[in-house]
């Protein structure tokens, strides 16, 4: 049995966010005590009728929390983690696309290694592009050169083909026992939006415990880049300010 909270975070997303929920439906109906989290950042797009239409017979098992506005996503999985009663906690973005065998073998994998803090699968596209979710540390000239160019160093690029224990791993699923969240803290709120998952990570490592990508098992992940929409929208400027933030809190710009 997986005693396991599944926190996901959505806004005004409903597409991504029923079929994320469709692909939870074999491990709902097998793992009893596995539950799931949905906090909604303000959506106003009927996400709420269309979760209630297809999680009919998760009762209990089902959370549904809508808030009044985007509150961001480090507040928003905060306001997940807060409800989470279980023992180990998933985050997932609504953009993916999961399977219960890769669900089951992060969470055999974790709760049977103590010396684990956090672990990740890999990340396929919807077309089959294995994405580059294992991280280094989101320097300064790494960030400056995805400003400058979105084609210098593609979000697709060839990630690790063995596991490996890098600096990060994106934020999209990552798994850990809620004993080390309550270690390490809550999602770092200054943060609203990027980089909140390299920033959780860090702690986690901070703490002597690893973090693992494991290409053993992945899944999809339906990656759209916020900030590349629109260079200079409200959201860059935010991610650009946690950026220096999160650099003035790591004293490492490189």
């Amino acid at each position: 049995m997986l005693n396991l909270s599944i926190v996901i975070l959505t806004c005004n997303q409903k597409a991504y966010t029923v079929r994320v929920l469709s692909s939870l439906r074999d491990l709902m109906r097998e793992e009893s005590e596995t539950e799931v989290i949905i906090i909604d950042n303000g959506s106003t797009d009927g996400t709420d009728e269309a979760v209630a239409a297809m999680c009919l017979g998760w009762g209990k098992r089902l959370t549904y929390r809508c808030l009044d506005r985007n509150i961001g996503v480090a507040a928003g999985r905060n306001a997940g983690l807060s409800i989470a009663s279980r023992d180990a906690i998933l985050i997932l973005d609504n953009d993916t696309i999961v399977s219960a065998d890769a669900i089951r073998y992060l969470y055999h994998r974790l709760m049977n290694d103590s010396t684990i803090g956090l672990i990740a699968p890999a990340l396929h596209s919807p077309e089959g592009t294995l994405q580059e979710s294992a991280k280094p540390y989101p320097g300064l000239g790494i960030k400056l050169r995805h400003f400058i160019s979105q084609h210098w160093r593609r979000h697709d690029e060839a990630a690790p083909p063995r596991e490996c224990e890098p600096d990060y791993v994106m934020g999209a699923c990552q798994m850990f026992r809620r004993e080390t969240q309550q270690l390490v803290g809550p999602f770092d709120e200054h943060i609203f939006y990027g980089p909140e998952d390299a920033d959780f990570c860090l702690r986690v490592r901070a703490q002597g415990l690893r973090v693992i990508y494991a290409p053993a098992v992945c899944i999809i992940h339906d990656w759209q880049r916020a900030t590349s929409r629109q260079r200079f929208s409200r959201l860059s400027m935010l991610h650009i300010r946690a950026l220096l933030y999160f650099y003035r809190k790591h004293s490492r710009i490189f």
